[in-house]
């Protein structure tokens, strides 16, 4: 019996553990923390707040911008791998069930700073990839379909 797995399968598994590496063992302090000292913050645009109203914009604009790249690939290849992901609001949900149980986790184990702005950016990641899925897919089946005549 021979086992195919399709190459997006294997870059998706790839994905997900660079992820989980970037979220948990590669953190810019390696600090644990207490659990009367655990870093939460639920308050929502914090890092939008700062980014329009402290002087070092290019910090928070990153923090920003690379919460919401981490998550394009998510939504870019989920509905590569099933037709179930082929909703924007199921790729959004999941997106933010996927972010916020990192940011749970990351609580739990003390690892790095949990913060609202995360999974609001890593949801809003999610759903840019999934919009880049939709013109990949238009313009792939432009050029199929033009490739016929």
């Amino acid at each position: 019996m021979v086992i195919r797995i399709k190459p997006i399968k294997i870059v998706f598994l790839i994905y997900i553990m660079g992820v989980l590496t970037l979220t948990f063992i590669i953190r810019e302090t390696m600090i644990f923390r207490l659990p009367d000292n655990r870093g939460l913050i639920l308050e929502p645009f914090r890092e939008v707040e700062a980014f329009i109203h402290q002087p070092n914009h290019l910090f928070w604009f990153m923090q920003i911008f690379l919460n919401i790249l981490l998550f394009v690939p998510l939504g870019f290849m989920l509905p590569l791998l099933s037709n179930r992901f082929r909703n924007p609001k199921v790729i959004v949900l999941t997106g933010f069930m996927f972010s916020g149980a990192i940011e749970a986790m990351q609580y739990i184990t003390g690892r790095g700073l949990t913060e609202i702005d995360d999974v609001i950016n890593n949801t809003a990641g999610a759903l840019v990839g999934f919009i880049l899925y939709q013109v990949f897919m238009h313009i792939y089946r432009k050029y199929i379909e033009y490739s016929y005549y």
